[in-house]
C-alpha cells in the first residue's frame, strides 16, 4: 500500500472496480473462471504466488495486446506490477516483454533527413495526447490501409488514394483481411509500385515491380529489436544481382527524373557537412571513396548512443557487432523509485497512472480509464459463434520471420504449415490428422492440412501467421494465410487487432 500511495495515481478507482463497488460484480477467481476457463483454484494459487514472491517479474509482451481489447491486458499487467511493488526493483519488472531498454533502441536511430517528414500533411498538435484516434485526421492506421484505398474521403479517410508505393513489407499478406487487400490492389484507378527481391503477394498485385537488393548486397548499421546492449554492422557480402538497386538508389533516380535537387547521397552529404557540429568529419570522410561507407561513418557519429559507445569504427565494422559493457543490469524506472521527488514519472500526474484522467476525458466506454474486462466482438460470447464457433489464434512461426523465409523448402518440410485443432473439435467434424480442411468466416476461406493434437485447447484452432496468400479461381486461399481470416480493424489502444477472430472448420471434401 505504501508503494501505491507514493508512486501511483488512481488505485482507489481500480480497487472499487475489482471489489465490485463500481458495478456490483466482485471480480473473484470464480468470476474469472467463467470467462477464461481456468479453474478458480489455479487463478488463486498463481495470484498468491506472484504477490508473495519478491522480487517477481511479469512479462506481458504483445501477443494478446494485438487483440480487440489488448490494451486492457497490458494495462492490467502494469497495474499488477505496481500493486506488488515490483517496478524499479532488481529482479522485478515494469512489464513490456520486449524490454525497451535505452541501449541500441531501434527507434532512436538517425533518420535522413532528421525530424518530421516534411511530406506529411499538417494537422493539429498531438503533443501529450495519447489518443490514437486523434492521429487519424491526417494519417491512416496500418490495418486500415486497404480500406482507405477502397473508400477514400467518402469513407472518412484523409485522401482518395490514386498512387501507392509499398516498400519493406508484404502488406497484402501481413495486415488484416487479405481478400480486401487484394480487392484494393486490383482497382483500375490505383497505380502501385513495389520494390521487391521476391514475387510476394503484394508484388503480384503491383503495376510495377522494381528489383531491389537484399541485405547481403548492401552495408548498413543495425540495431536490436527493439533494444539491447549492442550495435550491429551489416557488411556487404555480394554485388547486387542483375538490375537490382538499393532503395536509396531507386529514390535518387526517381528524384532526378522529378527534378528534385540535392537528393543524391553525395549532395546530401555536402549539405550535412556544412553543419558546424559535423564539419570536423569532412577531413575524416575524405579519406574514403565509397559514398555509403562515408554515410555510415557519419551516421555512427550523429547517433548519440553509437557515438558514446563505439570508439573504433573500423573495429566495429570488421567485427560486425559492438557490445556495450554494462556496469550493472539496467532496471527500468529505478531512478524514479529511488529518488521520486527529483525524478517523477513522465505522465500528467507524475506517477504511474493506474487511472488515467486523460483517458477518462474521452468518455469512451470501451476504452476505460482503468484496466477492465470488456467483452469484445468475435469472442466466445458473440452471437456469431453460432455460425463460427472456433477462436483462431495466429502466433509467430518458428520456421519463418513473419512472411520471410516462406519459400525455403527445407524449412517448410521440417515444420509444415498446418492448422492445430483439438481432437474434441476434430472428431465431430470427421477430421483426422493430415486431412485437408477449409477454415473460413465471412472474410475468406483457407485450405490447410489439419494437425490434430491435445496441445491446443478445445474451441480454439491455430494457424501460424506469415504463410503467403494464394487464392485460387474460386477464391480459396491455398497458401492458408492467417490474415485471409482476420479483421482489418484497430483496437481502442491503437493496435492492429489481428488476434480476435472467429472461424469454422470443415473437411475440404465431404465436410459439412
Amino acid at each position: 500500500q505504501e508503494f501505491l500511495d507514493k508512486y501511483t495515481h488512481g488505485f482507489d478507482k481500480y480497487r472499487e472496480y475489482v471489489m465490485g463497488e463500481e458495478d456490483g460484480i466482485p471480480k473473484t477467481p470464480e468470476w474469472a473462471e467463467k470467462i477464461c476457463g481456468v479453474k478458480a483454484s489455479i487463478i488463486e494459487d498463481l495470484a498468491r504466488e506472484y504477490a508473495t514472491t519478491k522480487p517477481a517479474a511479469l512479462e506481458d509482451c504483445q501477443g494478446p495486446a494485438r487483440s480487440a481489447m489488448g490494451g486492457q491486458y497490458n494495462r492490467g499487467a502494469i497495474t499488477l506490477t505496481a500493486m506488488t511493488g515490483n517496478i524499479g526493483k532488481p529482479g522485478g519488472s515494469a512489464c513490456g516483454g520486449l524490454h525497451g531498454i535505452p541501449y541500441g533502441h531501434m527507434f532512436r536511430g538517425i533518420m535522413i533527413p532528421p525530424g518530421r517528414n516534411t511530406a506529411w500533411p499538417k494537422g493539429k498538435s498531438l503533443r501529450g495526447n495519447i489518443n490514437p484516434r486523434d492521429r487519424l485526421d491526417t494519417r491512416v492506421h496500418v490495418n486500415k490501409i486497404f480500406d482507405a484505398i477502397l473508400k477514400g474521403k467518402a469513407g472518412g479517410y484523409p485522401a482518395d488514394v490514386k498512387f501507392a508505393w509499398f516498400a519493406v513489407c508484404d502488406f497484402v499478406n501481413q495486415i488484416g483481411n487479405a481478400n480486401k487487400s487484394a480487392e484494393a490492389m486490383s482497382r483500375e484507378d490505383l497505380f502501385t509500385v513495389v520494390p521487391e527481391l521476391w514475387l510476394t503477394p503484394t508484388a503480384q498485385y503491383a503495376d510495377i515491380v522494381l528489383p531491389v537488393t537484399g541485405f547481403s548486397a548492401r552495408s548498413d548499421l543495425t540495431r536490436p529489436w527493439p533494444s539491447g546492449p549492442y550495435f550491429g554492422h551489416m557488411n556487404k557480402a555480394i554485388e547486387p544481382i542483375g538490375e537490382c538497386k538499393d532503395d536509396i538508389q531507386i529514390a535518387e533516380d526517381l528524384a532526378e527524373r522529378l527534378g528534385i535537387k540535392n537528393f543524391k547521397r553525395e549532395e546530401l552529404l555536402e549539405q550535412y557537412l556544412k553543419n558546424p557540429q559535423l564539419a570536423p568529419m569532412k577531413g575524416i570522410l575524405d579519406k574514403y571513396d565509397d559514398i555509403n561507407d562515408k554515410w555510415l561513418r557519419l551516421l555512427s557519429v550523429m547517433a548519440q548512443d553509437v557515438r558514446e559507445h563505439v570508439k573504433d569504427y573500423d573495429k566495429y565494422k570488421k567485427e560486425g557487432v559492438h557490445r556495450v559493457e554494462l556496469k550493472e543490469p539496467y532496471i527500468a524506472f529505478k531512478k524514479n523509485i529511488d529518488d521520486f521527488e527529483n525524478n517523477p514519472f513522465p505522465t500528467p500526474s507524475g506517477k504511474i497512472e493506474i487511472y488515467s484522467d486523460q483517458i477518462a476525458s474521452w468518455d469512451n466506454p470501451i476504452c476505460p480509464p482503468i484496466a477492465k474486462y470488456i467483452p469484445t466482438w468475435e469472442n466466445r460470447d458473440d452471437p456469431l459463434t453460432e455460425k463460427y464457433p472456433l477462436q483462431l489464434i495466429s502466433p509467430h512461426p518458428r520456421q519463418r520471420v513473419h512472411s520471410e523465409l516462406y519459400k525455403i523448402e527445407w524449412l517448410m518440410e521440417a515444420i509444415p504449415h498446418r492448422m492445430w485443432i483439438n481432437p474434441a473439435d476434430a472428431a465431430p467434424r470427421g477430421i483426422r490428422n493430415g486431412d485437408m480442411c477449409l477454415t473460413f468466416n465471412d472474410r475468406g476461406t483457407v485450405a490447410i492440412e489439419a494437425f490434430v493434437t491435445k496441445r491446443i485447447m478445445t474451441g480454439v484452432v491455430c494457424i501460424y501467421e506469415g504463410a503467403w496468400y494464394n487464392p485460387d479461381e474460386n477464391g480459396i486461399d491455398r497458401g492458408a494465410c492467417a490474415n485471409t481470416l482476420t479483421k482489418d480493424v484497430m483496437s481502442e489502444g491503437g493496435a492492429a487487432a489481428l488476434k480476435t477472430c472467429l472461424v469454422q472448420v470443415k473437411l475440404e471434401k465431404g465436410g459439412t
